[in-house]
């Protein structure tokens, strides 16, 4: 066998064992066959989360319609599809969705997170376009275009700042009110949202639905957004409330690359370069999230600071894009470092050392009770019973950690390590993704979708 049908065999292989993680990250719907939830049912993220979920639409876009992966090529496109009709149906009637959602559709958010507007439009255009190249039959066709006019009116009104040319968020990617103003995250996702929307109305929506002010707003936007986002050659993370450009490293400056915004290469590299230097962990490796300042109201560490797995997954896929592919095979194997024996990969690490600092300073302190539910980034109608659930998962989720995952080394400076949020199907579409852009030889694929 030619080593390249060989290396593709290996490739399939590795793919079908992600999938295999991910369905296990899934319940059983009568209403709409299965349901992708952010860790398996029993474990700490169990509801649906909309940025979660369009990252993972975004993969089962590639592997429906890709000759890698042929194998769990049917799968993605029902998890897609499950997921889309969810989301239509989910939808408020103003034309929004929320943080995250129980299995019955009940909104469970505590969080503003408008970001999840853009994700939402997201899941329901890739799964339309992703149905229409396989020529697969969609049910509701009316319903699902209605719903994403719905979606980017309530952006544009709501959410859009005219004035700044930007959208404005209070949380996002990372639940606090470090993400408060104008970030990149937000405005790359919602870019990201428009340019689907732009596709679906010129391949699909016959019957113009889809507004065209809508689509031309996308226009005007996208002129602009790349540059409000950079200074000194390199992206920034956000423009506070006040007009100050946020400088401080962040997983972020990776936006407009996941998102598939490639014209600013350049830039682009620089932004790699400061994110790795200033957010590598010394004792584990790989990229933390954003520097962990205790002080800092909008810090948190849940756990115990340390790398977060899904974000080198992505760090990963850029070297694979750049052709650094020595450098892209060193960040896969760190995370392979820290799978467990059955391949489950968590959503973040820790050493032991920080993780027992963390439960003695800030969670029996009750600091990290106060961080997370810090009132000027909850919802003004936030219902109590959400946040004593999510209390609760927390309580659980540590406890479940100090019993269960921490993994000890005395030859460590630090006690070995823990893992928190295991698995994470973010984190294991996240490798996927990586793999398949390790093997751009075999299939042209540019980041997004």
């Amino acid at each position: 066998m030619p080593k390249s049908d060989r290396d593709l065999n290996q490739l399939n292989d590795q793919l079908s064992h992600h999938m295999q993680i991910i369905l296990k990250c899934t319940v059983a719907s009568k209403k709409y066959g299965r349901l992708l939830l952010a860790s398996p049912p029993e474990s700490r993220y169990p509801y649906i989360y909309p940025r979660d979920t369009s990252c993972a639409v975004q993969w089962f876009r590639r592997v429906a319609a890709s000759p890698l992966g042929s194998d769990i090529g049917p799968q993605a496109f029902e998890l897609m599809k499950s997921m889309a009709h969810f989301m239509k149906d989910i939808a408020s009637d103003a034309g929004k969705w929320g943080q995250r959602y129980n299995l019955k559709g009940e909104d469970k958010s505590v969080y503003r997170q408008e970001d999840n507007v853009a994700h939402g439009i997201s899941i329901l255009c890739n799964y339309l376009l992703t149905a229409e190249r396989l020529q697969k039959k969609i049910d509701d066709l009316e319903g699902f275009l209605s719903c994403i006019d719905n979606a980017l009116r309530y952006s544009i009104e709501n959410l859009y700042h005219k004035e700044l040319n930007l959208f404005h968020s209070t949380t996002a990617i990372h639940e606090s009110s470090l993400e408060e103003g104008y970030t990149c995250w937000v405005n790359f996702s919602f870019l990201y949202a428009f340019s689907l929307a732009d596709e679906v109305a010129n391949q699909i929506d016959t019957e113009g639905i889809i507004s065209r002010s809508h689509l031309n707003f996308r226009k005007h936007f996208l002129h602009s957004i790349s540059e409000l986002f950079m200074s000194g050659q390199r992206y920034v993370r956000r423009i506070d409330p006040n007009g100050h450009m946020d400088m401080r490293p962040d997983f972020t400056l990776l936006s407009p690359f996941y998102y598939g915004f490639l014209h600013h290469k350049t830039e682009l590299m620089n932004s790699v370069r400061f994110l790795e230097k200033q957010l590598w962990d010394p004792e584990l490796g790989m990229i933390m999230r954003y520097l962990p300042f205790h002080d800092d109201f909008a810090t948190h560490v849940h756990a115990g600071n340390g790398p977060w797995l899904q974000y080198t997954a992505i760090l990963a896929q850029f070297h694979f894009w750049c052709g650094n592919t020595k450098e892209g095979d060193k960040l896969l194997d760190r995370i392979d470092q820290y799978k467990r024996e059955n391949g489950d990969i968590p959503e973040h690490l820790s050493t032991c050392k920080r993780f027992e600092e963390f439960m003695e300073r800030e969670w029996k302190t009750g600091i990290d009770f106060q961080k997370e539910f810090y009132k000027p980034i909850l919802l003004d109608d936030c219902e109590f019973d959400n946040i004593l659930e999510e209390a609760n998962n927390m309580a659980r989720s540590y406890e479940q950690t100090g019993n269960q995952c921490m993994v000890r080394d005395k030859t460590s400076p630090e006690g070995g390590y823990i893992q928190f949020a295991t698995p994470l199907m973010w984190a294991h579409v996240e490798y996927a993704r990586a793999l398949m852009l390790r093997a751009k030889d075999w299939w042209k694929v540019s980041p997004a979708g």
